[in-house]
């Protein structure tokens, strides 16, 4: 009897041993993270939320992710770490707030005077990978981050150009520097990504443990798509009831954006279609988490009459720390995670980095300072998971010289909002009111008050920056560059001087008008910002109002007013 006991144990054993589990595959699983630029939560085919129908596109096809999400997990609250992409990629690679890394923002003014040194010494999601195992390989194809080049951050293979990290400017022109448009045929260079990215799968898979990193330059502005893809969206548009306008058509140039939109926004989920039957070809997806996500959210979204922006049903968009330009399509498939679930657990994307330490099995210790947490137990129990953080909660410190500034924490299911011009607050549960509607911070006075509390604290103690240096910090660097333009004035007045060309008062009174319009926009930049200040908008600037108020525009120009033109006379009605 003891010894049939003793079978049976071991049977149920053996069984329990052959349950996937998150992180268990034999030998170390390869991670593929899809990142996508400016692309809004409900700009998929994919329901990111199973009872939000406004949560997925009607018009957009994304047939790649919907298989994705088909073989993993789509969480209805992931975050991206700021509402513009130099700071949410500098995040996603250390695994650290913006606030915490000191570059909340595009054009960031305040970094510099934080971090004299830099950011050499952070530890990147790719270095994190090597410390667990010496034989993974890391590749990183496509936009980068402004701080520093990816080929000194870990990563053993990049596309990266000689002269420093590829920006927006690389996704639109062969040659930068001279404005050479990319071809139509690899719009936003989807092509040359997805080609080098399926040739290190094809390389690596099966043979060597591999992170790899796609960034793509798409689907951020000037929108770019094949002429053929474009006609397909066109089509598609007549299809479904719209009339079959041609390209003289007024109709046709208003609506061109939008199929452009859908062509660029499809031909990135091919992308992402080709780099899964790459993986499954070289039987290497049942190893392989691959997490789809974006850099903030959609720049392309609706707006009512009123002119506010919505992303689906979420306010806003990029730029804005409204749900709209925070919450992004966040899927993540691999070994042990439930196909075709759903988790509401909110995530953020320097969750990342602890995921990717903790699922390669590494010893070593976590980079300090890391905000995020792993997201294994998520993976393994969905919404019964949890993710063990050191930071208070979500933090979203945006201290922004040209965008409404706001400080957001999330704790639970509640986020504040506080504006950083009026010190107004704004309280939401953003679990059940994504939409953001119900403001209830006038009927939970102590809990906006806990959570203001620990969103200070936390932006005191990692010195995130307060909007008043950043306002100092913008106005000297205004006066330093209109400093160096005035100062290269002066050698070319005295270098011109010394030549004597013939038309030595021609090109002087040149040299005088450049100077002249830098003052101008010195004093443009200066008062947009000196508005900026004492802005209570939530929203939008007034940067269009000031610069119609003072007639110059931010390049320095002087604004002609347009001509009132006589309203056009009406043709006499003819009988028929």
């Amino acid at each position: 009897m003891l010894r049939c006991f003793m079978h049976c144990t071991i049977a149920v054993l053996l069984c329990l041993c052959l349950v996937p589990s998150v992180g268990a595959a034999e030998s170390p699983p390869n991670f593929v993270i899809f990142y996508v630029d400016d692309l809004g939560w409900a700009d998929t085919s994919v329901r990111m939320m199973d009872d939000e129908p406004l949560s997925a596109s009607d018009f957009y096809q994304t047939p790649a992710l919907e298989r994705l999400a088909k073989q993993g997990m789509r969480f209805t609250s992931g975050y991206a770490p700021t509402p513009t992409c130099t700071g949410s990629r500098i995040s996603i690679q250390f695994g650290m707030t913006s606030a915490r890394l000191q570059y909340r923002n595009v054009f960031d003014v305040l970094s510099k005077k934080q971090r004299p040194r830099g950011w050499d010494d952070e530890v990147s999601m790719a270095a994190v990978v090597k410390a667990a195992d010496k034989n993974y390989v890391t590749a990183h194809f496509g936009k980068g981050m402004s701080v520093r080049r990816m080929d000194h951050a870990g990563y053993d293979v990049t596309d990266e150009f000689d002269r420093g990290p590829n920006g927006n400017g690389h996704g639109s022109y062969i040659d930068v520097n001279k404005k050479v448009p990319i071809p139509d045929d690899n719009p936003k260079r989807i092509v040359d990504l997805t080609r080098r990215s399926v040739e290190f799968v094809r390389e690596h898979a099966g043979k060597r443990p591999f992170f790899l990193m796609v960034s793509h330059y798409a689907v951020h502005i000037p929108h770019q798509a094949s002429p053929a893809a474009i006609e397909s969206c066109r089509r598609r548009w007549v299809a479904a009831g719209n009339p079959d306008v041609g390209p003289d058509d007024k109709e046709y140039k208003k609506h061109f954006p939008e199929w452009r939109y859908a062509a660029m926004i499809e031909e990135t989920d091919a992308s992402l279609g080709a780099i899964l039957d790459a993986l499954k070809k070289s039987k290497g997806i049942d190893n392989t988490y691959v997490i789809f996500t974006s850099d903030n959210g959609g720049g392309h979204g609706r707006r009512d009459e009123a002119g506010n922006r919505f992303q689906g049903p979420l306010q806003e968009g990029k730029r804005s720390t409204y749900e709209g330009g925070l919450r992004v399509p966040f899927i993540v498939s691999g070994p042990g995670i439930k196909p075709g679930s759903q988790c509401d657990v909110p995530v953020v994307q320097w969750d990342l980095l602890p995921t990717l330490h903790d699922l390669s099995g590494s010893s070593a210790p976590l980079p300090a300072g890391v905000d995020g947490g792993s997201l294994r137990d998520v993976f393994e129990r969905g919404d019964d998971g949890v993710v063990p953080r050191n930071a208070p909660g979500l933090v979203f410190h945006y201290p922004c010289h040209y965008h409404p500034p706001i400080s957001v924490i999330r704790i639970g299911n509640y986020k504040l909002m506080r504006h950083l011009n009026s010190g107004d607050v704004k309280l939401f549960n953003v679990a059940t009111d994504y939409a953001e509607q119900q403001d209830l911070a006038q009927q939970l006075p102590e809990k906006v008050k806990e959570m203001d509390r620990i969103l200070k604290r936390y932006v005191d103690e990692v010195d995130g920056g307060q909007v008043s240096e950043v306002y100092a910090a913008y106005f000297e660097w205004l006066d330093a560059e209109l400093q160096r333009k005035e100062e290269r004035h002066q050698r070319d007045v005295d270098s011109l001087k010394q030549r004597n060309p013939p038309d030595l008062e021609e090109q002087l009174a040149k040299l005088e008008a450049e100077l002249q319009a830098a003052r101008r926009q010195h004093a443009t930049k200066t008062a947009i910002c000196e508005d900026q200040m004492t802005n209570p908008s939530w929203r939008e600037t007034r940067k269009n109002e000031v610069v119609e108020e003072i007639g110059i525009d931010k390049k320095g120009n002087v604004i002609v007013p347009k001509t009132e033109k006589p309203p056009k006379k009406k043709a006499a009605k003819v009988d028929e």
